[in-house]
């Protein structure tokens, strides 16, 4: 799982597309699937899926959004 910071807030998203364009799909907080511009976010990190809600904040319905997208 690949998780970039939101320069302004804080929190963190999850990266689901990156073509390496100027922007990229990712799962808000509040488990929107939007595409949003790079220069918002720091780097990407990779995570372990399992330890991610603890370890770096993600909500309940980033998580569940993120295993609706695995499994289509």
């Amino acid at each position: 799982m690949e998780l970039v910071k939101n320069n302004a807030s804080g929190k963190y998203f999850v990266v689901l597309d990156d073509t390496g364009e100027d922007e990229f799909l990712v799962i808000t907080p509040e488990g929107k699937v939007k595409r949003l511009e790079r220069r918002l976010f720091g780097p990407r990190n990779i995570v372990d899926p399992k330890k991610t809600m603890r370890v770096r904040h993600l909500t309940p319905t980033q998580i569940d959004k993120y295993s609706e997208y695995l499994d289509e």
